[in-house]
């Protein structure tokens, strides 16, 4: 009887555990899920717009910029390919990886591009709230600090926000703003 019993328990035990993995819900919009890349996955995409550049003592600057958006690497990290082009300069050629790090419990970007003034990515670290990702740079000497927010502020809209911080302030470099293109 008491075998029964013990066979009784490890059956519902077993059935609870079960029961638990297939009642978990999929994360709200804009939260770390089972994967926390599923939490940004509303940059994911193609993506086309304008890139407008605060000159505050200069004339307006816009470019056409493109950007795609994809899980790469096993699904461990998004890679975005993105690209700006002014007139009468080539396009230029960025590629940022974004990962989450359990350890800490924030997102990490390592940025690559051929603006810059070395062969080294930058490398970010931030917070998800709703639909707006927030990454800012961590110091290295020399180099300014960077604050760069993604944001989804309508369905199929994207916005790239690109500051500076001086001082206690942070100024604004660029804002673009992505319609998803269609596929």
């Amino acid at each position: 009887m008491k075998r029964l019993i013990y066979i009784a328990a490890a059956t519902l035990l077993l059935l609870f555990v079960v029961a638990r993995i297939f009642a978990q819900t999929p994360a709200a919009p804009g939260q770390p899920g089972p994967s926390p890349l599923d939490g940004i996955a509303f940059i994911e995409g193609s993506w086309q717009g304008k890139q407008d550049f605060n000159r505050p003592n200069g004339p307006v600057m816009t470019g056409d910029a493109t950007d795609k958006i994809d899980l790469c690497i096993g699904g461990k990290y998004l890679c975005e390919m993105l690209s700006t082009t002014m007139p009468g300069r080539k396009p230029t050629d960025t590629r940022h990886f974004i990962s989450y790090d359990k350890i800490s419990g924030k997102y990490s970007a390592w940025w690559f591009n051929d603006t810059g003034p070395g062969s080294r990515p930058t490398e970010f670290t931030g917070e998800l709230s709703g639909n707006k990702l927030v990454l800012t740079s961590i110091p290295t000497n020399p180099g300014a600090v960077l604050r760069a927010t993604y944001e989804s502020p309508a369905k199929d809209t994207l916005t790239f926000l690109l500051e500076v911080k001086q001082d206690d302030s942070w100024i604004k470099l660029f804002i673009t703003t992505y319609t998803k293109a269609s596929n």
